[in-house]
């Protein structure tokens, strides 16, 4: 009993005993069986998560903090990776269920059927990222989508630009954002904006030429783009500067996600803003409490930022 509290409740045995233990588990190679102590107590002290892709930093922003604040609960975090397809998180889920994780941190509000299912049998607390609604599974903590793709179109209109495009990848989140942006046209009475969409398994930065490519063909007519990612614009910005397009003056650029090298660009990334850690440790913190028995509705709104800079400041 004394070497189980000196392991696991160390705040509760002298200083000494504790070095002893330590001691013997150092000589021992001892591991401690935390699923046995999960069936004594129902609890496994561990949170699993997934997260579309870890090659943007947006998600290892919020994955660092996330992890970060469980561990100084003593929760340790299992990660999947979707891939942006929701069947690969419905059997990661059936999977990590099975495991009797505490809790399940989950990116967006739009699952299978059956991953719905299996979360609200499974019992236990759920915080979905980077979305926003009112009526979670449990717990949100994003920002609306739409209202992002809105601020986008109003950036480059209020900056002179009359036939703003979409660039993005066919993630649903990018597909709600491209929807408020051809609501923003709509509400001004402008035609609806072209869209290019390619798959999303894609590495986005090398789709540059090829989307910028087919825009030019499809509608030459278009002054300025608004893409998906920071790394797509990047990649759409390079191409414009090889076929002699002058930016801003003949076409503004914008993108998403703030990512470090937005402001490195030439010229630099017009883009939007989002705290991936803020994200990350506000999850972190309602998932916690959740898990201490806190019944009380919880759903955060973030929000976002535009940060407006070289790419789409027009000279009028």
């Amino acid at each position: 009993m004394t070497a189980s509290r000196a392991l696991h409740r160390p705040d509760l045995v002298a200083e000494a005993t504790r070095l002893r233990v330590e001691a013997a588990v150092e000589q021992t190679g001892y591991v401690s069986n935390s699923l046995a102590g999960g069936l004594t107590s129902r609890q496994t002290r561990l949170v699993a998560a997934i997260v579309p892709s870890v090659g943007h930093s947006l998600f290892s922003d919020m994955l660092d903090e996330l992890v970060g604040v469980l561990e100084t609960e003593r929760y340790e975090t299992t990660l999947g990776i979707s891939r942006y397809d929701p069947m690969r998180e419905e059997n990661w889920l059936a999977t990590m269920l099975s495991r009797r994780p505490d809790g399940v941190v989950l990116t967006g509000i739009e699952h299978t059927a059956r991953s719905r299912r299996l979360l609200l049998n499974a019992g236990i607390p759920i915080v979905e990222l980077w979305d926003y609604t009112p009526h979670p599974l449990d717990v949100v903590v994003g920002f609306s989508q739409e209202d992002a793709g809105r601020a986008a179109y109003r950036h480059l209109k209020a900056c002179g630009y009359r036939r703003p495009a979409l660039l993005r990848s066919d993630d649903s989140r990018a597909g709600r954002r491209a929807l408020g942006f051809k609501r923003a046209a709509q509400e001004d009475g402008e035609p609806e904006p072209v869209e290019i969409v390619f798959p999303e398994t894609n590495p986005q930065a090398g789709r540059g030429r090829e989307v910028m490519t087919v825009l030019l063909q499809r509608a030459p007519e278009a002054d300025a783009i608004f893409c998906s990612s920071d790394s797509l614009a990047l990649g759409a910005l390079a191409h414009a500067h090889a076929v002699g397009l002058k930016v801003p003056e003949q076409l503004g650029v914008m993108g998403f996600g703030n990512q470090s090298l937005a402001e490195d660009g030439v010229p630099a990334l017009s883009t939007l803003a989002v705290d991936g850690a803020k994200i990350g440790n506000q999850a972190a913190r309602a998932l916690l409490a959740r898990m201490r028995g806190d019944t009380a509705s919880i759903a955060i709104d973030v929000g976002f930022e535009t940060i407006p800079r070289a790419s789409t400041h027009k000279k009028r």
